[in-house]
């Protein structure tokens, strides 16, 4: 379970830390929001809507036992992959402590390189947009800067199914020790 939260842990840190190469993070009214990156077709196995999530057991209330504070952490990792070679990245996540409740959410876009033989995923991030809010209060709402933004992000992957029959794919960052299911989507 460890080693599964330091995975989820490690995938988010990337998508909010310092980037590794740079790139212009606004978009001219011309130029797509998906950028110029490198990019391959996308197999049709690998096209859709995949999501990962993962929830704490603890619960938050306040002192007032009527209102309900939240779970004490939410994540959900979420991509896009397009036919096209161009993808979306959506993450949220939520931390309730000291009767604060954090939503943290971004949206990257960019291309995407699959190399079906050696089972790899390469994604280059070519904007970003962040939101944060406190107990419903927007706190930030932005596109990231281009210091901000992994614009280069290595994965493996391989493909299968869950028990229930649903399409999944398993991946590793970086070569991380334990793959994050993400399941497909509609």
């Amino acid at each position: 379970m460890k080693k599964l939260f330091l995975s989820a842990a490690i995938i988010f840190l990337t998508t909010l830390l310092v980037a590794c190469g740079k790139k212009d993070a606004t978009v001219s009214s011309t130029q797509s929001p998906y950028g110029n990156g490198p990019r391959t077709p996308v197999p049709a196995e690998l096209q859709g809507n995949w999501m990962y999530g993962q929830f704490s057991m603890t619960e938050y209330w306040s002192t007032d036992p009527s209102t309900y504070i939240g779970n004490a952490f939410e994540m959900a990792i979420a991509f896009t992959f397009h036919a096209d070679g161009t993808f979306e990245q959506y993450f949220t996540s939520r931390t309730a402590a000291n009767g604060i409740s954090t939503y943290h959410q971004s949206l990257t876009k960019g291309t995407v390189e699959i190399d079906v033989a050696n089972q790899k995923i390469i994604t280059h991030a070519h904007t970003a947009h962040y939101k944060r809010t406190s107990n419903g209060v927007t706190q930030e709402d932005r596109d990231m800067a281009s210091n901000e933004i992994t614009v280069l992000t290595n994965y493996t992957y391989t493909t299968g199914a869950e028990p229930n029959g649903t399409k999944a794919i398993y991946l590793k960052l970086n070569g991380t020790g334990n793959a994050l299911s993400f399941l497909q989507r509609f």
